[in-house]
């Protein structure tokens, strides 16, 4: 007779470990499962290196979206964690929360004044150790280490001079709950290395008898007593397994998990009865109501030496390879992209609730999309939608659980996203001729002088939206009334026992912030409400 673990987590990211770390410290009995492998990667734990790390990494699956109609018929990649420890061993390291009206939504979906901003801010501050900021906002007790950049290029600090020069004010601190302005933002970034889930919340409890942790594990679906959960199988290193446990929780990400409950019998009966599998609960919002950041970029090239372009490669990588390995200074010290600014672009002006996510990347940057753009010097503008309207879906494309999702991320198809992100270029193309930044640009090379309309600038943005890589919402929590809810406010699936979700699908809508310290903040506020 196989064990029968007190709790089975499905997914070793962010959400899963937090998870983890809060039930062992309770003395229950852990078993947690992931897809991917252990990441001892020197790269990935110097804040430059994870940009080097994205090309063929080990440690990402990178989905296809399905033929978007809207975009003209694009398909585009999106990259998602393969590793113990997810997104928080491979991501960017941006520390951000959102806005305060991000986090009352949801308040008002749900009926449930327990997921307000006041609420979660808690939950931010309790995990947290700011190494600047002690004030009502921030905490420094917490495991997981916040920081400020460790270097910063002088292509950042004009950008933040023209943002302000444009009539925005400086900000010191993007996650107190006022967004607006432009300024450096903060990392998961401790003394020169990544933070991730992993060492700063199970390194403290590896070693305890009550965690046991399964990696190359692919979970096919959770095993069902009627509507009561009971266990899962998987697929662990070739061989088909079935693990039990009193309590599943599952943490596997909004692309996987909803494919899990999928499979399961837990969906909208229609495509479930498509592929012959048994509907065991009619949850027709499963894998529907799918949200991510989307951006577009404006590039520029410019004078040498304002930014990182080069700076790994040849004699400049050695020179600052050492410097950081001997002296913990230098470009390695930074991630690559210090500052944003947070605004609406119809008015730039309008301090309530921004828009748009302006990032400021110091090079040229390119991918597959601005084929026949050599790299060189420069600084890349990418307007990011931080609330979009529109809506996507996950479903499945077989019975097989092997076979990958179907991910429809259905950019652009509403109209006001398509408006606000059109402003939002305009106001990227304004920023670069604005001085001091003006002074060391040298050429506009995307979208380029020759576009200059309306529908031409709509279209540029149709063939160069992409993620953000940040997919939440489809496994949303609601109202006990609201049909396309799959979760109740304790994140339990509706109609099914001791079955939970305490990652970013739960989501109603999506928060105005990079999604790693929210999965965080929103397991630990799940795991105590399971305890409690």
């Amino acid at each position: 007779m196989s064990k029968t673990y007190d709790f089975i987590i499905v997914g070793g990211g962010s959400s899963g470990i937090v998870t983890a770390s809060k039930l062992i410290k309770r003395g229950a009995s852990v078993l947690v499962l992931e897809e991917g492998i252990h990441s001892n990667s020197l790269l990935l734990s110097m804040p430059a290196g994870w940009i080097k790390g994205l090309d063929n990494s080990p440690y990402l699956r990178f989905y296809k979206s399905t033929p978007q109609q809207q975009l003209n018929g694009r398909q585009h990649d999106i990259a998602q964690a393969k590793t113990f420890g997810g997104g928080s061993k491979v991501n960017g390291m941006v520390y951000m929360r959102g806005k305060p009206s991000d986090y009352n939504k949801w308040h008002l979906e749900t009926g449930d004044s327990s997921w307000n901003w006041d609420v979660m801010l808690k939950h931010f501050i309790k995990l947290e150790n700011n190494e600047r900021i002690i004030n009502n906002f921030h905490g420094n007790k917490g495991s997981l280490k916040v920081s400020d950049p460790g270097y910063v290029v002088e292509g950042s600090n004009l950008y933040i001079k023209a943002m302000q020069e444009l009539g925005l004010p400086y900000n010191s601190d993007f996650n107190d709950g006022d967004q607006y302005g432009v300024g450096l933002m903060q990392y998961t970034i401790g003394n020169g290395k990544r933070c991730d889930a992993v060492s700063a919340f199970l390194k403290p409890i590896k070693n305890n008898k009550n965690l046991d942790v399964k990696l190359k594990t692919v979970v096919t679906r959770v095993i069902l007593d009627k509507k009561n959960a009971v266990g899962v199988e998987c697929i662990s290193q070739g061989k088909e397994k079935k693990y039990f446990a009193n309590q599943i929780i599952l943490t596997a990400g909004s692309l996987v998990t909803p494919k899990i409950l999928m499979h399961s019998g837990i969906g909208e009966e229609e495509q479930l009865k498509k592929f012959n599998i048994k509907v065991l609960e009619n949850l027709k919002g499963v894998g529907k109501n799918l949200q991510d950041h989307h951006e577009v970029p404006v590039i520029s090239k410019t004078k040498p030496g304002y930014g990182y372009f080069n700076q790994d490669r040849g004699w400049r990588m050695i020179k600052n390879g050492i410097q950081y390995l001997l002296f913990n200074s230098g470009p390695v010290r930074s991630q690559g992209v210090d500052s944003c600014s947070f605004f609406n672009p119809e008015n730039l002006r309008d301090p309530k609730d921004p828009k748009i996510k302006l990032y400021c990347v110091p090079i040229m940057y390119t991918d597959r999309d601005t084929k026949g753009i050599t790299p060189d010097h420069g600084i890349t503008l990418t307007s990011c939608l931080m609330n979009p309207k529109s809506r996507g879906e996950v479903s499945i494309q077989s019975s097989n659980p092997l076979d990958l999702p179907l991910i429809n991320p259905n950019f652009l198809s509403h109209k006001d996203d398509i408006q606000t992100i059109l402003e939002a270029v305009k106001l990227a193309r304004r920023v670069i001729k604005t001085k001091p930044l003006s002074n060391i640009v040298v050429k506009d090379f995307l979208p380029g002088d020759s576009i200059s309309s309306d529908e031409d600038l709509i279209n540029y943005c149709k063939k160069m939206i992409k993620t953000n890589w940040h997919p939440v919402g489809t496994c949303k929590m609601g109202s006990d009334n609201d049909d396309m809810a799959v979760l109740n406010t304790k994140l339990e699936v509706k109609g099914i026992k001791n079955l939970r979700v305490f990652d970013v699908s739960m989501m109603p809508t999506i928060v105005g912030a990079n999604t790693n310290a929210p999965a965080m903040a929103i397991a630990d506020k799940a795991t105590d409400m399971l305890i409690n």
